[in-house]
């Protein structure tokens, strides 16, 4: 598969990934300590959503890394090597969170399963996900992938005004999507599960748009 293929292939399989999260992700109230609260954080759908928001975070800069090479000798270049970096950087800052979500979250609920005492449960799972230094490190990762999303898509209007035929906007919904990572998440289950569906159409937006730029590159390096 040449670099091209798979710069497709990673924008594809990070939508699905951002689109699986809130769609797996268990949805309990979180506002009161019961049996079925940690039952949800206890789960393995609690893990396997939230491995594939990590998931769609990773696969977000080798997408942008493909788009990069692809788009070579265009206008947009710089600005899609920035957003490559920044790319990394957030996907790597924000993560640190999603494992504190998966695996500490998990464990303080099975703790609390067999004794049935699930009001100190509540307290430490918003002493975990509200730490100090946790949430500036998620906040400083979820802003960076929003900045890799706005210059993704100046990229590509730039590359776009140079000659290159595809829409110039189609950067746009995926830049939407990453600027409200943040915000979405004060959100409840159906504004969450819609902005996966944003981010989802955003990333087979670009993947759609990069097929035409994929074979042009194919057909000049035979």
């Amino acid at each position: 598969m040449t670099a091209s293929r798979w710069t497709q292939a990673a924008f594809l399989a990070a939508g699905l990934a951002f689109l699986l999260f809130p769609v797996l992700r268990p949805w309990p109230d979180e506002t009161t300590a019961t049996a079925e609260l940690a039952a949800a954080f206890a789960a393995d759908r609690w893990v396997v959503s939230h491995l594939s928001g990590i998931l769609g975070l990773g696969l977000l800069a080798p997408a942008f890394l493909g788009l990069r090479g692809v788009l070579a000798g265009a206008a947009g270049t710089a600005a899609t090597t920035w957003a490559l970096v920044t790319a990394w950087i957030g996907a790597g800052l924000s993560s640190l969170y999603f494992g504190a979500e998966i695996f500490g979250i998990r464990t303080i609920a099975e703790a609390a399963l067999p004794s049935a005492e699930f009001g100190p449960m509540l307290a430490d799972v918003e002493t975990l996900r509200m730490q100090p230094m946790a949430v500036a490190v998620f906040g400083a990762g979820l802003l960076l992938l929003a900045a890799a999303g706005i210059l993704a898509a100046v990229a590509l209007v730039r590359a776009g005004a140079g000659g290159r035929t595809w829409p110039r906007w189609a950067g746009l919904p995926l830049a939407l999507g990453l600027l409200l990572l943040l915000p979405q998440f004060y959100g409840g289950p159906e504004i969450r599960i819609a902005h996966g569906v944003l981010v989802a159409a955003g990333c087979v937006l670009l993947a759609a748009a990069v097929r035409p730029l994929t074979i042009a590159a194919d057909d000049a390096r035979q």
